[in-house]
């Protein structure tokens, strides 16, 4: 019975003064390998709030807020309802991501505001039904893409690019009537529609 007991003794006196096999990990880094998907982070730089990587989220882990009497929009992404699939960062319009999955894997909170991460854009809303139009960022980028020729055949790129900004916010006198000269103004789809019929005759 005595050499089983001698040889784990031995073997337990190896593994003690032997190198680790495991990381060392929550007292020192470990950092992740290339390609890992984690922490979905917002790049402000590149982030116009387009809501492109809201609609491809499969798990509704990115929520669109928008408060039209304040002129903006607020867009949050919970870390605790995100399951890691990049399609955030994949949809992204934007000629570099205004999202990307990071490496940080190591995040954890008491409270549930300590897991999501807010943006705040300046909104841009129809000056006839104060529907959201878009944000000025976005307006701005777009407009910057194609140009000042192509820019020139849309309002709203026009004075977006231009930066000619007569917004009418909600609760301020406006005409009821659509007229020819609110073509010129910030309008959503709809309303924009309007006013091309009416300008039409139709």
């Amino acid at each position: 019975m005595k050499l089983p007991k001698l040889r784990e003794l031995k073997e337990a006196l190896t593994a003690v003064f032997s190198r680790r096999y495991t990381s060392r990990f929550p007292f020192r880094d470990s950092p992740a390998p290339e390609g890992f998907r984690g922490k979905p982070l917002p790049d402000d730089q590149w982030c116009i709030g387009c809501e492109a990587c809201a609609q491809a989220c499969p798990s509704d882990a990115i929520v669109i807020e928008d408060r039209k009497k304040e002129a903006v929009r607020t867009i949050t992404r919970y870390w605790d309802r995100c399951n890691y699939c990049g399609q955030c960062e994949e949809k992204c319009p934007q000629p570099h991501p205004g999202v990307k999955l990071s490496r940080e894997y190591d995040f954890s909170g008491y409270t549930p505001d300590e897991m999501n991460i807010k943006q705040e854009f300046e909104l841009v809303v129809c000056s006839k039904c104060a529907g959201p139009v878009g944000t000025l960022k976005q307006l701005e980028a777009v407009s910057g893409r194609i140009g000042p020729a192509l820019a020139s055949s849309s309002p709203d790129m026009l004075l977006a690019r231009q930066i000619q900004i007569k917004r009418q916010m909600p609760g301020k006198a406006k005409r009821k009537e659509i007229t020819r000269s609110d073509i010129f103004t910030f309008l959503c789809p709809v309303c924009r529609h309007e006013v091309y019929r009416k300008e039409a005759g139709n």
